[in-house]
Order: C-alpha cells, then structure tokens, then sequence
C-alpha cells in the first residue's frame, strides 16, 4: 500500500490544540477558605493562582474574609474528579508562599482549608522577583481605598463596578501595580484580551522584578496566540521560577505555540519527572508531548507518549486524535481508523478533524462511499476550516466516481 502522503502539518487546527478538559459543573458549590497563620481569618481579599489537572491556570481572588466558591463537577463517571493546586503568594509582611492541593468530587461538594505559612525570617535577595504587596506601603490613602473597594466588589461578582474603582485608584497612583495587575486579571476573566494585556504590560513597566503582572501578560498572549510575544515574557521568567508548576506549563504552551519544538520538548520531559504531578497533570503533559513529537515528524515516539497519556487518562477526545495521526504515518492504518473512531465518539463535532483523517484513510483504501460521508462530516462540523475547498472538490470528485 502506498503511503499516504497527506500530513500532519494539513489538519484543521483544531487537531494540534488541546480541547477543554469537557467537565460539567452544577451547583452545590465547593468552597476554599484562606487562614492566616494565627488562625485568624484574612482582613482583605487574596488572590489565588489555581492550576487544574487539565493544565488550565486561572487567578481568583478571595472575599474580604477569605472564602472563594468554586463549583462543585456534577455526573457520575469518575473520570469528572478534578484536582486542583492553588498557591497564594507571600505578602512579604505576615505569610510566607503558600501551596495546597485538593480534589473536587462528582456530586460532592467539599471545602477546602488553607493555613497560611508563617513568613520565614531570611530575607529575600535584593535582586530577586517581588511581589506587587512590596511596595502597598508607598501608595497614597484615597488609591488604597478606591482599590480596597474594587477588591470588595470583586467578591460581590460585580467586576463593572470593580472595574471602576480601581480605575479610580491607579488615576490617583498611576504606578498602583496591584491596582495595574487586579485590573488586567479582571479584563481576563471577562475575555476583554486587549484590554488585560494594556494593563499587566504597564504594571511590568513599572518594573521587571514583579511575578503576577508577567505571568499574566504571558498567559493573556499565549491565549491570543502571540507566542513569540508570550516567549519574551516568560523565559526570563522561567530562569527565574523553574520549579513553578504554573511556569512551566505556560512556557511550555508558548514554546510549542512558537514553533520550539525541540525546546519545549525538554520542558515537558523535565516536568514529567517530578513525581508530584497528579495523573491528570501528567497526562496533560504527555499530551503535549505527543504534540510536540508529531509536528517534528517523529510518529514513533509521539505515539509511545500519546498511548501514555491515554492509559492515564481516556476519556478526552485530542489524545485518541492526535495519536490516530501518527499512526497514519506509520501505516498503521487499523489501529489508526480504531483511535480515529473513538476520538470522535468521545468528542463528535468538537473532534470533526478525526473526520477528516478518516475520510484519507477510507480514500486510501478505496473505500470511496465512507471517505465520502467522512468528507461530508468533517464539513458539518469543521465548516471554517481552512481546506473547505480542496474538501469540497474532493467529494464533488468521489460524487462523479460513484456514477460511473
């Protein structure tokens, strides 16, 4: 049989992107509640930084005595558990960094409990990456009020009025990087890309030496897929934050955005190493692998670390996908044709790329009639993918077959 010379490097986009983690949330909510290291509870809002097992980072913030709700997964098959780390930055006055891990449950609402860590009495170096708390003390009362209530507002749910407010502040501190970063994190939350992007980049400005406002800029151009952008943020970064979970993930995410392969290549196989990433996480990250390893042309080994990923975890679409790809390289074409089949059965039109790799296997095969409605499908469920008129000549072409 002749080997297929369609590539990897023509599959709608689709393909070679990881979907979302495909979770359904209900009520009841879940709850997570900050302590201070006295016991006490917290006087102002926090932020968290929260890693899902699913490689999703997103920052929240806590209500003004440090509660933060968080849905509860609804269903009853146990591959909806979802685990989180949620880590709250050191303030540099009363509590050092602190990091908690803790699982959601389908159907079973759980409340989380954080102590804070006492704040170690070394000192940090004079050259070292601060935190935005650093310098609270130098900005003026009013902007510390304006933010104060933005921050409270936040808790409500009520970002327009939050957003005022700490508009309010920076007019009145406009080197207010707290204010800089809360504000972008809140343009983020509401997919406002640009507008989030606007302020972290002011607050880095400010200074290089903060971590939130970089990490967030990384993370909003990595979501705008401005990799190169993102790059620039986040290796400096990364030599910073190495052993950062959050860190790598972005960085890795930017890398293979960018086209580095080999580079993130390292960074996922370093990561897999640690031996404290939950079997989810490290699913994710043989994923990605697997990824990276098939844009470079090597089927083989994406293969091995795609049949990873799927042992730890089969129930998301983009692994069976990705790996049936392979397998087409490497003429496999039953094994491929079975993944294929159940990336789609897992992931219907949110998968419509196994579609079309199946409709190339059919044709190569010649089994005109199934590459046929393979075509057709992929067209219902992929219809602004960017070969919609080679598809479309094709199965006009398979059309005129048939009658003759």
């Amino acid at each position: 049989m002749r080997r297929i010379s369609f590539g990897l490097h023509l599959l709608a986009p689709a393909i070679l992107c990881l979907a979302a983690s495909g979770v359904a949330y209900a009520q009841p909510a879940s709850s997570i509640q900050v302590f201070m290291p006295n016991g006490a509870n917290p006087s102002r809002s926090l932020r968290l930084i929260m890693v899902r097992d699913d490689g999703f980072i997103d920052t929240v913030f806590t209500d003004s005595k440090g509660m933060f709700s968080i849905a509860t997964p609804s269903g009853a098959n146990k591959t909806q558990t979802v685990f989180y780390t949620v880590t709250v930055e050191t303030d540099n006055q009363t509590y050092g960094t602190s990091t908690a891990n803790f699982r959601l449950d389908p159907n079973n609402p759980n409340r989380t409990l954080i102590f804070l860590k006492p704040l170690a009495v070394e000192k940090r170096p004079a050259n070292g990456v601060l935190d935005v708390t650093n310098f609270e003390g130098i900005v003026p009362s009013k902007a510390r009020i304006a933010y104060k209530r933005g921050m409270a507002l936040v808790s409500d749910g009520n970002y327009e009025s939050a957003i005022e407010s700490l508009q309010e502040a920076i007019r009145l501190y406009p080197q207010y990087v707290g204010a800089l970063n809360d504000l972008g994190v809140i343009f983020l939350k509401l997919n406002r890309l640009d507008e989030a992007a606007t302020r972290f980049r002011a607050a880095t400005e400010i200074s290089k030496r903060f971590f939130h406002p970089r990490m967030n800029l990384g993370l909003v151009l990595n979501r705008e897929g401005k990799y190169r952008e993102a790059l620039d943020v986040l290796t400096p970064l990364y030599n910073e934050n190495r052993g950062m979970l959050e860190v790598r993930l972005a960085y890795g995410a930017a890398l293979k955005g960018a086209g580095e392969f080999s580079e993130a290549e390292k960074i996922y196989r370093s990561t897999l190493l640690s031996k404290n990433l939950s079997p989810r996480v490290r699913a994710v990250m043989e994923f990605d692998l697997g990824v990276v390893l098939n844009h470079q042309g090597r089927f083989a080994d994406a293969s091995s670390e795609l049949e990873k990923a799927i042992m730890l975890d089969e129930s998301t679409a983009n692994p069976h996908l990705q790996l049936g790809g392979a397998l087409m390289q490497l003429q496999q074409l039953e094994r491929a044709e079975s993944e294929l089949l159940r990336a789609y059965k897992i992931g219907g039109t949110t998968a419509g790329g196994a579609q079309l790799l199946l409709g190339h296997i059919y044709y190569s095969e010649r089994r005109f009639e199934d590459a046929q409605r393979a075509f057709e499908q992929y067209l219902k469920d992929v219809p602004a993918a960017p070969n919609v008129s080679q598809i479309t000549k094709l199965i006009a072409d398979l059309k005129a077959t048939s009658k003759n």
